[in-house]
């Protein structure tokens, strides 16, 4: 058992986009320090954020290592392999995938569906008890964790039975008891049944987890040669192999007994199915919809008797996040209803009464198994509630203070302003989270830089039309801008191949991407200097305009200019030193001096100095 949560992030690959946030169904997201981490005593372990990540953040606890570790060391590890695998491996033998695994080092393969099975009599007799209700499966630990943390009022609604791993594992450990036990499969969340008290699993992979290991030690399914030893022991399953989808654990009970497959539930939320008593046999796949489900559980005919398989996965475990193959649900379903049928048809060897001791004896364990539970090692995760005043005080801080500013835009990653509040007054969102927020404080700080800016600016678009603009570059223009910018502070909109004579410098750097382009501009009696540069390619480009007549701008030129002076005429003076054999650093000195003593005057107005270097 690992100490580190099933799902976690890696920091340093965090981009803060908020796309896990967004599509975690409980919000058990917290944001800091630019990174979005699981809030465990939240999460539901549904992987919905491992599978959303862009940047490969969210990552899986790997156990790879683990049971790499344990076959190195000879221990004998027999695997419980999910029903998902008559899709995930539609495409291979049985005989020799389990070639593969044993060719891994494992000592042997059963079906979890022979644990799914007892679940299902076992859920059967416990309904048949009950009075009427609402009642739901306790198969998916994703839909188990929702109901313990979210929905406690349910809790007891929950169908006492342990999952089909749990069930297969005890029964294993009481056959084989020397042997450890190995669930692979599809889903994340199965990884926290490692936690539960009276545990007999030892190891849980994914799919995902059991291929790179099979790509670690060298197993390739092309090159297995499987015996008649290559079976599942102790004998092959038969309905529980319908769990992975809708309605599979429903038709295993309403036909306990029977070798027949009935598999008329349709996908997501089905229509009631009788038994031909007065219980009703609903399925709900994906926590979105078991939400609306719990939400309107009190809604139900109380004189009547609901069982509700609840699935996290829309469209069952097939589905499920760890899942190496990804056709559609539809695709899936036919596989595992095709693979199973073949497999009642050809069970050689099947729990039966055959006359095997072997088999007699595992049969009896089976079925005396007691898989009996609870869930309270699953704590309620306390919700707090905030009053509107509470709610309010929130959005101040991201300066929404009318019904206006609440723009329900989702960009922070929760569905509407009134969430992105609670989740700040819980600790999980940070101020800047908020899209509006953040781009109207980089509008005032790009106003105020603007503003103080002793040049003219103004950020043009790719249609050449002002973006923004400050006083200075009004005023720098002359009057008739000057006058404009008063009545439109900003220019915004302004199509400056209307009002510049000079637009096609800006035309210039939005087709070529260019750094920087400088130029001097005389228009008419006004001669200034500009600079355009790209802001974002053939997107937005800034232009800085100083006018040349103004005393603070000549005086800079007077020292830019001599600067460029003193490097020009200093590469010809060492040349001619270098060979003359002469020192130039008496021109040098000189050239520098002058330099010094106009950087040093505050003259309200400078003449034009030019230099005559006689060199030689």
């Amino acid at each position: 058992m690992s100490n580190i949560y099933p799902i976690y992030t890696e920091k340093n690959n965090c981009q803060d986009c908020y796309k896990c946030i967004k599509v975690c169904p409980v919000k058990a997201i917290k944001f800091e320090d630019y990174s979005a981490s699981i809030v465990p005593e939240r999460c539901i372990w549904c992987g919905a954020c491992v599978e959303i990540c862009p940047v490969d953040a969210k990552k899986v606890r790997n156990d790879e290592d683990l049971v790499l570790r344990a076959l190195k060391n000879k221990e004998q590890i027999i695997v419980s392999l999910a029903p998902s695998y008559l899709s995930e491996f539609a495409d291979i033998e049985n005989d020799v995938l389990i070639a593969a695994f044993k060719d891994a080092g494992f000592y042997g393969v059963s079906e979890t569906a022979l644990g799914a099975e007892l679940v299902a009599k076992k859920a059967k007799e416990w309904f048949d008890n009950q009075q009427n209700g609402v009642y739901f499966s306790s198969c998916c630990p994703t839909t188990v964790q929702l109901v313990r943390k979210y929905y406690p009022q349910y809790a007891q609604n929950l169908s006492p039975i342990a999952s089909p791993v749990e069930a297969h594992a005890k029964f294993l450990k009481q056959v084989y008891p020397d042997c450890k036990i190995a669930f692979v499969g599809p889903c994340i969340a199965k990884k926290t049944e490692l936690d539960l008290k009276d545990n007999f699993l030892d190891y849980v992979l994914t799919f995902r987890e059991i291929k790179e290991l099979f790509e670690t030690i060298g197993v390739d399914f092309e090159f297995q040669r499987p015996n008649e030893e290559d079976v599942f022991i102790p004998a092959k399953a038969g309905m529980g192999n319908l769990y992975p989808t809708d309605g599979g654990m429903l038709t295993c009970m309403m036909n306990i007994g029977q070798d027949k497959l009935n598999t008329g539930f349709e996908s997501n939320v089905s229509y009631p199915k009788s038994d031909g008593q007065s219980n009703q046999y609903l399925t709900v796949s994906g926590v979105d919809n078991v939400r609306e489900v719990l939400e309107d559980a009190e809604q139900f005919d109380n004189s009547k008797k609901y069982f509700i398989e609840i699935l996290g996965c829309q469209g069952g475990c097939v589905m499920g996040p760890q899942a190496i193959k990804k056709t559609s649900s539809l695709v899936k379903r036919m596989q595992v209803i095709d693979n199973a049928q073949y497999n009642l048809d050809n069970v050689a060897v099947n729990i039966s009464e055959n006359g095997n001791d072997d088999l007699q004896n595992a049969r009896y364990v089976l079925n005396t198994t007691d898989i009996t539970t609870d869930f309270n090692n699953i704590d309620t995760f306390d919700r707090k509630t905030y009053t509107q005043k509470d709610i309010v005080q929130a959005l101040k801080r991201v300066n929404k203070v009318s019904d206006e500013d609440y723009l329900n835009c989702g960009g922070c990653g929760y569905d509407n302003c009134k969430s992105f509040a609670c989740a700040l007054l819980d600790g999980l969102a940070e101020n800047d989270m908020c899209v509006s927020y953040m781009r109207r404080v980089a509008r005032d700080k790009t106003n105020i830089l603007l503003k103080k800016m002793p040049q003219g600016v103004v950020i043009v678009d790719e249609n050449l039309k002002i973006i923004q603009a400050n006083e200075k570059f009004a005023v720098t223009l002359g009057k008739e801008m000057e006058e404009l910018y008063r009545i439109k502070p900003g220019l915004a909109g302004l199509d400056i191949t209307k009002e510049l004579s000079f637009h096609k410098y800006f035309s210039r750097v939005l087709n070529t991407c260019a750094d920087i382009l400088e130029q001097d501009i005389r228009d008419g009696e006004n001669y200034y200097r500009l600079s355009v540069f790209s802001v974002q390619d053939h997107q937005q480009v800034c232009g800085i305009i100083e006018n040349m007549h103004a005393p603070e701008v000549r005086k800079d030129i007077v020292l830019t200019r001599t600067q460029d002076v003193i490097k020009q005429n200093m590469k010809v003076v060492q040349q001619i030193a270098f060979l003359l054999g002469e020192n130039a650093s008496y021109t040098e000195s000189m050239l520098n001096s002058i330099v010094e003593s106009h950087q040093g005057k505050e003259e309200e107005e400078n003449q034009p100095i030019t230099f005559d270097l006689n060199v030689g």
